[in-house]
């Protein structure tokens, strides 16, 4: 962290990229806890996880170690927020919507919520390096 300030985009990168990191060690651990992980064969699941746990190192690390080129930093932000979609596609849409009947309604939709939640989340870090790449 350059500036020696935290702020809440900071604070945001840190607990996203933690919950990246822990979801990956779920997967390639095979500690169960996440739902996409009982539908996915045990290659998948640590395909998956191995990812995700990339992606979380990827948001956390360049705040804490300095001389990562930013170029880096801009294209893993972006590696991140579409894991996180294709994260979003197979929990809920591809696994998630099977045989969902009353309450269930209710529970897939509370996950999706979470999910988006999580995605606004990544695309709120994410958005300063889009620009940047943008205006490269």
């Amino acid at each position: 962290m350059a500036t020696g300030k935290v702020n809440g985009d900071f604070i945001l990168k840190i607990l996203v990229g933690i919950l990246f990191v822990v979801i990956g060690i779920e997967g390639i651990a095979d500690f169960g806890g996440n739902d996409l992980y009982d539908e996915l064969d045990e290659v998948f699941q640590i395909i998956v996880g191995v990812v995700l746990l990339v992606a979380g190192l990827l948001l956390i690390v360049p705040s804490f170690i300095g001389g990562i080129k930013p170029s880096f930093v801009k294209i893993s932000t972006l590696v991140v927020l579409v894991a996180w979609v294709i994260y979003i596609i197979l929990s809920d849409f591809v696994y998630g919507l099977g045989g969902n009947d009353g309450s269930e309604w209710f529970e897939w939709l509370e996950d999706l919520v979470y999910h988006l939640l999580i995605l606004y989340c990544i695309y709120r870090v994410a958005s300063p390096a889009v620009r940047k790449l943008g205006n490269k």
